[in-house]
């Protein structure tokens, strides 16, 4: 599921941005355990507890079991910074204090995932409205109207009733989750965050480092041509000040050599 997708999914009334407050004493024995701000790969499968439905996952072989497999997601384990709320804050609650390849189910009741149902939020709207945006009176057609997405749950004469509450509003989700890797050492933690914005950008195609209070980070000139790429960008960069607390600042140096001319043919020797 696609960064947009999930902020459909989980849009309610409650603050997912809200940092928690305090930290936890570690022992120097905690690096192999996860702990608050840890830096993890997690896999999981999310279900609704009332009837078992898979709406998000990352595990390839369980979508293609279940038959919600798609061409165009990528199936990968999900970098998550604990605490800062990349997942669910009550996921990311659980897995301070899990090691790596260990398993668990996490049971979330909607005040802490999507929410409770909003009667206010089904609203009726005027076929001729949606005409003006270019929007088909569908039944189960999903929409975006004005900053809203929703779905159209009747046609009703000239008007569609559309419910722009979250598909998983009002109920409990059920998470199986196991931690895969916690990544440590800066250099790691530093390509683990810019992949996850541009996650197509090979390992060797960036450096690194942090000097002070400044994290550097050089990228090849061909991210130029990445749609979007200044959203990335600004991204990677709120990442990393998540990451690394003591810096103040993160530079991004992109380097255009100049071309080499091209070299005149020898003359043939007479």
């Amino acid at each position: 599921m696609r960064a947009a997708e999930r902020s459909f999914y989980f849009a309610s009334g409650i603050d997912m941005a809200d940092k928690k407050s305090g930290k936890k004493k570690t022992s120097k024995k905690s690096e192999n355990v996860v702990k608050e701000n840890s830096l993890v790969y997690v896999d999981y499968v999310g279900r609704t507890k009332e009837d078992g439905e898979v709406f998000d996952l990352t595990l390839e072989d369980v979508a293609k079991e279940e038959g919600v497999y798609k061409e165009d997601d990528r199936y990968e384990p999900m970098l998550v910074a604990v605490g800062w709320n990349w997942l669910l804050k009550a996921i990311e609650d659980e897995l301070v204090g899990m090691k790596v390849g260990e398993k668990k189910t996490v049971e979330v009741p909607p005040e802490k995932g999507a929410g409770p149902r909003d009667p206010k939020k089904v609203k009726k709207i005027a076929i001729a409205k949606l005409a003006k945006q270019g929007i088909q009176p569908i039944k189960g057609e999903k929409i975006t109207f004005g900053q809203e997405r929703g779905v159209i749950t009747s046609v009703l004469g000239r008007t569609v009733r559309v419910d722009f509450n979250s598909p998983l509003a009002g109920k409990t989700l059920v998470f199986d989750v196991i931690v895969r890797e916690i990544v440590t050492g800066k250099k790691e933690k530093m390509k683990a965050v810019v992949k996850r914005r541009i996650p197509a950008l090979p390992d060797e195609k960036f450096e690194g480092g942090i000097r002070g209070k400044t994290v550097t980070i050089e990228l090849p000139k061909e991210t130029r041509y990445i749609e979007n790429i200044q959203y990335a960008e600004i991204g990677i960069a709120a990442d990393l000040l998540k990451v690394f607390e003591q810096a103040d600042e993160v530079k991004m140096v992109v380097t255009f050599e100049r071309p080499e001319e091209p070299k005149e043919a020898d003359s043939d020797e007479e």
